[in-house]
C-alpha cells in the first residue's frame, strides 16, 4: 500500500477532462501555440494549490496529439541538483525532440540534425561554464556530455582561481564571451534546423518557485538565450508573488524591482482561471477516484464516501483546493497503514473528514477532535459541522446532553490523525 501521495504524480484524464473546468483556457493556449509565428515566453500565474501542475500535464497530454507541437515538461524543483542550468534545459530539449522524431520515423537527415544539436548543446554549455562562477559541473543528463571533459576544464580552472570567482585573465574572459555568443547562435540554428517541418517546441517550466533560489534565477537567465529561436515557446508556470520574493532574496532588491526584473523575461502573462463552480462536483469526483486508485484499496460504499468527500470540499464547508486535498489523503494513507487492514477500512470514513478538517482548519480540528458536537453552537464557523455529521454519521451519533452529540469512531480517528504531522503543517 502506498504511504504518501506524491504531488508530482501525473493524473491524466484520457477523455481530456480538465479538473475545475479549464477546457476553454487550454483551447485558447493551444490556438496561440499553433497560430503564432516565432518564439515567445508565456507565464501562467496561480497561487499555491490551485492546480497548475495538473493543468499543465493535462494540456501536454492533449498537445501530444497535435501534428506540429512538441510539448516538453521541465520540473525545475527536480532538476535543481544540477550545477548547469543551460545543460539541464538543453539536454531535456534534445532528449524529447529526439523521442518525437523517432516516433515520427527517423531518417538519416534527422539523425545528423540530432547529433549536431547534441554537440552544439555540449559546446554551448562549456562556453557558458567558462563565463560562470560555479565549478560543480558533475550533474549531466541524457548522455549528451562526457562529464570528464567539463570536469577537466573545471579542475584546471579551479587550480588557478580564487574560490567561487573563477578569475580568468581579461583576454580569456573576452574570448569566452565571444565564443559563448557564437555558440548560442549556433545552438539556436541547430534547434531550428531539427524542426524542419515547422514543428514548435513548447517548453513548460514548472515548480520554479519551489527550487533553490539561485537555480530559479539561473533558469530565467539561461532561457533568455533561446528567445530568438523561432520554433521554441516557453511556458513558465509560477506563483508570481513567491517567485518575486525569491528574486528579491537573491539580488537583495525590493518587491517592485524584482517584478521589473521578472518582466524582462516574460512577453505575456495569463492567470490560471479560478475554479469553475459548474464543474466543482465532477472535478472533486475525479480527484477522489484518482487518489483512491493510488491507494490500491477496495473501499466499501464508494458512492457514500465520495458524496461525503465532495460535500466537505465544497465552498459551503471547507473550500479545499487540490493541493490541500492531496495533503489530506497523505494523512489518510499513514493512518490507514498504521492499523490492521480490517480496522483501517472501518475507520476510513472517519479518517477522511478528520484529515481534511486538520489540513484546512487547525482550530476547527482542535474543537471537534473530541468527537463531540453541539447542535446549538453560537460559533458561526461551527454551525455546519453538526448538520454534516448528522447527515453522514447519523447511525453513530450518541446523544450526551440535550444538544450535545458524540461520535466515538471519529474521536478515535482524530487521535490517530493527531499522531502524524506533515512537513508543511503550520501550528
Amino acid at each position: 500500500m502506498k504511504l504518501a501521495i506524491n504531488h508530482h504524480v501525473t493524473r491524466i484524464n484520457e477523455n481530456s477532462s480538465y479538473i475545475f473546468g479549464r477546457e476553454e483556457f487550454a483551447l485558447n493556449l493551444k490556438n496561440i501555440f499553433t497560430n503564432t509565428d516565432g518564439g515567445f515566453v508565456l507565464a501562467i500565474d496561480a497561487s499555491w494549490g490551485e492546480g497548475k501542475t495538473s493543468f499543465i500535464h493535462q494540456l501536454i497530454y492533449d498537445l501530444k496529439s497535435s501534428s506540429n507541437l512538441i510539448p516538453i515538461y521541465y520540473d525545475a524543483f527536480s532538476n535543481d541538483f544540477s550545477s548547469d542550468t543551460f545543460l539541464s534545459i538543453g539536454a531535456t530539449i534534445s532528449y524529447e525532440v529526439e523521442n518525437y522524431l523517432e516516433k515520427k520515423g527517423f531518417d538519416k537527415k534527422n539523425k545528423l540534425q540530432i547529433e549536431n544539436l547534441k554537440n552544439v548543446t555540449k559546446k554551448t554549455a562549456l562556453e557558458l561554464v567558462k563565463l560562470g562562477t560555479n565549478l560543480a559541473v558533475r550533474s549531466l543528463t541524457a548522455g549528451i556530455v562526457d562529464s570528464s571533459e567539463l570536469e577537466k576544464f573545471a579542475g584546471n580552472a579551479f587550480n588557478s582561481a580564487t574560490f567561487d570567482t573563477l578569475e580568468l585573465d581579461l583576454n580569456k574572459k573576452f574570448e569566452a564571451y565571444e565564443n559563448s555568443k557564437t555558440s548560442i547562435q549556433s545552438y539556436v540554428k541547430a534547434l531550428e534546423s531539427v524542426c524542419s517541418e515547422n514543428e514548435k517546441v513548447v517548453f513548460f517550466i514548472d515548480e520554479l518557485d519551489r527550487c533553490r533560489p539561485n537555480f530559479a534565477v539561473e533558469v530565467l537567465e539561461k532561457i533568455k538565450h533561446l528567445f530568438l529561436a523561432k520554433n521554441v515557446i516557453f511556458v513558465i508556470c509560477y506563483n508570481k508573488s513567491q517567485l518575486s520574493k525569491i528574486i528579491s532574496s537573491v539580488y537583495g532588491v525590493d518587491t517592485e524591482d524584482s517584478l521589473k526584473y521578472l518582466e524582462k523575461f516574460i512577453h505575456i502573462e495569463a492567470k490560471l482561471p479560478t475554479i469553475d463552480s459548474k464543474s466543482q462536483e465532477s472535478s472533486y469526483k475525479l480527484l477522489f477516484n484518482s487518489f483512491v486508485d493510488e491507494f490500491k484499496i477496495q473501499l466499501p460504499s464508494d458512492e457514500y464516501l465520495r458524496d461525503m468527500f465532495i460535500s466537505l470540499c465544497s465552498d459551503k464547508h471547507l473550500k479545499m483546493n487540490s493541493r490541500e486535498i492531496e495533503r489530506a489523503f497523505s494523512y489518510v494513507s499513514f493512518c490507514f497503514a498504521s492499523l490492521p487492514q480490517n480496522e483501517g477500512l472501518e475507520l476510513f470514513r472517519f479518517f477522511l473528514p478528520a484529515a481534511m478538517i486538520k489540513v484546512k482548519n487547525r482550530n476547527l480540528f482542535e474543537s471537534v477532535k473530541s468527537g463531540s458536537f453541539n447542535s446549538l453552537t453560537r460559533d458561526n464557523s461551527l454551525k455546519w459541522v453538526f448538520d454534516f455529521f448528522e447527515r453522514y454519521f447519523a447511525d453513530y451519533l450518541v446523544q450526551k446532553a440535550s444538544n450535545v452529540y458524540y461520535v466515538k469512531a471519529f474521536e478515535e480517528a482524530c487521535a490517530i490523525v493527531s499522531i502524524f504531522k506533515l512537513p508543511a503543517d503550520v501550528e
